[in-house]
C-alpha cells in the first residue's frame, strides 16, 4: 500500500495537467482524473442538489472557447465564483512571466482565470475578455 502512495505522489503533476488540442467533446482527446478524498476513491457522502447549489448548466469537455477573468504574473489567493484557476505554460501578459514549481521543476508561464463558454455565440461579460486554450495546462483549483 505504501508503494501506491510513493507512485502516487510521483505522478500527480502529471494527472494534473493536460494538452489541449482543439478536439470536442464528440471527439474526446481530455481526461481529467479526480479522487473524492477517500483512500479508494469509493464509499464518498451521497449530496443531492439542494436549492443554492449547482446552478451553473453542465457543459461537455472539450471546448478550447473560454471567458477569462483575468490573468496574473503572481498566483491570485481569491477568484470569480465560478472560475477555474489555470497556469498556462510558456505563455506571457505583457512580456512578463510567472513561475510554477511542480514537483522540483519550474515552468514559466500565465495563471489565469476562465470558465468554459457555454456555447460558442455566448456573450463576453464587461470587464471580461475571451481566450482560447492551447498547449500546456495544469489545473491549479476553482472558487
Amino acid at each position: 500500500m505504501k508503494h501506491v502512495f510513493f507512485v502516487l505522489a510521483i505522478c500527480l503533476p502529471v494527472f494534473a495537467s493536460a494538452q489541449f488540442t482543439g478536439t470536442t467533446a464528440k471527439g474526446g482527446g481530455l481526461t481529467i482524473i479526480v479522487t473524492d478524498g477517500t483512500d479508494n476513491s469509493r464509499h464518498s457522502p451521497q449530496r443531492p442538489p439542494g436549492n443554492e447549489k449547482f446552478q451553473d448548466p453542465i457543459r461537455a469537455l472539450g471546448m478550447v472557447d473560454a471567458i477569462q477573468a483575468g490573468a496574473f504574473i503572481d498566483r491570485p489567493d481569491y477568484g470569480k465564483v465560478g472560475f477555474i484557476l489555470i497556469f498556462c505554460v510558456n505563455d506571457s501578459v505583457g512580456g512578463k512571466q510567472g513561475s510554477l514549481t511542480v514537483n522540483g521543476q519550474t515552468y514559466r508561464g500565465v495563471f489565469r482565470l476562465i470558465r468554459q463558454k457555454i456555447s460558442l455565440d455566448e456573450k463576453v461579460p464587461p470587464g471580461m475578455t475571451t481566450y482560447r486554450l492551447a498547449g500546456t495546462v495544469f489545473f491549479l483549483g476553482i472558487s
